[in-house]
């Protein structure tokens, strides 16, 4: 008999959906759940950030919830999982795709409703780098229940390999309850322009997650124009930038995939600024321009997720944390070299379509729920 699965993200699937259907968007963010379904595994989808229920208990204990929230930078919401304890009660495995819900899930489960011995998976984009944000008071105490979360967790999930093998270290987690899924991008929809984009007069970076460094990118100097599209800095427009802001992961966003793909297609080179974290951080960004056959200037950080694909100077081009010298460098060596241009962006999309498709994705998703049933 099938076990009934119920996988909590970020939502938007609905609109997403709508969106695929009319190739208005790519199908990365499903993350190969989708086809997981229709290849009969029996997955019930629900957003992690719905409102909390009407209940005296919420009532009571939201306003300390959101107070621990905001002093230790964790999003730590054990009422979020009461709000779902009723159809989390008649699932046979929670899968958890955002690390905050993860760490409510294990929290509660660990701590509140110790007796209930249902099975949890929680997926951790970025556990290595967990206090990166906390006051250095509560690092012990958070270290303390981490650790006990993690060990409550049936299977922990990580997008990089560098994030699961420190984490294992850093919280003894049992290294056979620990999985690496693999992102991958949508090849149809990420696609190359119709010509060669060597002349163009922009640099495109986006992202928006606290491990991108455009305090290094803004120090660049380039004779072409640097489009930032973020909600970390502050919007600007003059010669040297020009800096938008939105979210690129959040279904309401300044920008459509489309235009998005087109800012990709038409720059000269995209750049993935990084802080040297073990977060797989840059991961789709850096796929779905090399997908689009971009050459791309990647921060070699310690949280690189392939570091044995990426060929510096062949597929993309490698630099080190905090180094706008080497950005600059590497934005001059592409400037004065076409062939060479030409050949990193075949190579791009090459590594795009051999390791980093859908099917790739899917694969290695496929590996981890069919332990479920």
């Amino acid at each position: 008999m099938l076990k009934k699965i119920l996988v909590f993200d970020k939502g938007g699937r609905k609109e997403r959906m709508e969106l695929i259907k009319k190739n208005q968007a790519p199908k990365d963010f499903l993350q190969s759940l989708d086809t997981l379904r229709e290849n009969g595994f029996k997955i019930k989808h629900l957003s992690s950030t719905s409102a909390y229920k009407k209940s005296p208990l919420c009532l009571i204990f939201k306003p300390i919830e959101e107070i621990f929230s905001r002093i230790s930078n964790i999003g730590l919401r054990p009422l979020s999982v009461f709000n779902f304890s009723n159809i989390i009660n008649s699932s046979d495995y929670v899968v958890s795709l955002t690390d905050g819900f993860s760490i409510s899930l294990g929290f509660y489960y660990a701590f509140i409703n110790k007796k209930n011995k249902i099975r949890l998976a929680g997926a951790f984009h970025k556990l290595s780098d967990y206090d990166s944000k906390l006051p250095k008071f509560l690092k012990n105490i958070y270290f303390k229940i981490f650790t006990i979360i993690l060990k409550r967790l049936d299977f922990v999930i990580f997008y990089g390999e560098a994030d699961r093998t420190n984490s294992i270290k850093t919280f003894n987690i049992e290294t056979k309850k620990t999985f690496t899924i693999k992102f991958g991008v949508d090849t149809d929809f990420w696609k190359p322009f119709n010509h060669s984009s060597f002349e163009s007069n922009y640099i495109f970076s986006i992202g928006q997650d606290p491990g991108r460094d455009f305090n290094t990118l803004l120090k660049v100097n380039t004779k072409k124009r640097i489009h930032i599209h973020t909600s970390l800095i502050k919007a600007q427009n003059d010669n040297k930038f020009e800096i938008t802001n939105g979210s690129y992961h959040k279904y309401k966003k300044s920008l459509t995939d489309l235009e998005i793909r087109s800012l990709y297609q038409k720059s000269f080179v995209v750049v993935v600024p990084l802080k040297n974290v073990y977060q797989p951080s840059g991961y789709s960004v850096t796929l779905q321009a090399l997908s689009c056959g971009k050459p791309v200037i990647l921060t070699l950080t310690k949280g690189l997720w392939a570091p044995q694909l990426f060929k510096s100077f062949e597929n993309c081009i490698l630099v080190n944390p905090y180094k706008k010298e080497e950005i600059e460098d590497a934005i001059k060596f592409l400037e004065e070299s076409k062939d060479i241009y030409e050949k990193i962006c075949t190579n791009a999309r090459s590594t795009a379509i051999n390791y980093f498709s859908l099917e790739n994705a899917y694969a290695s998703t496929y590996e981890l729920f069919k332990k479920f049933n």
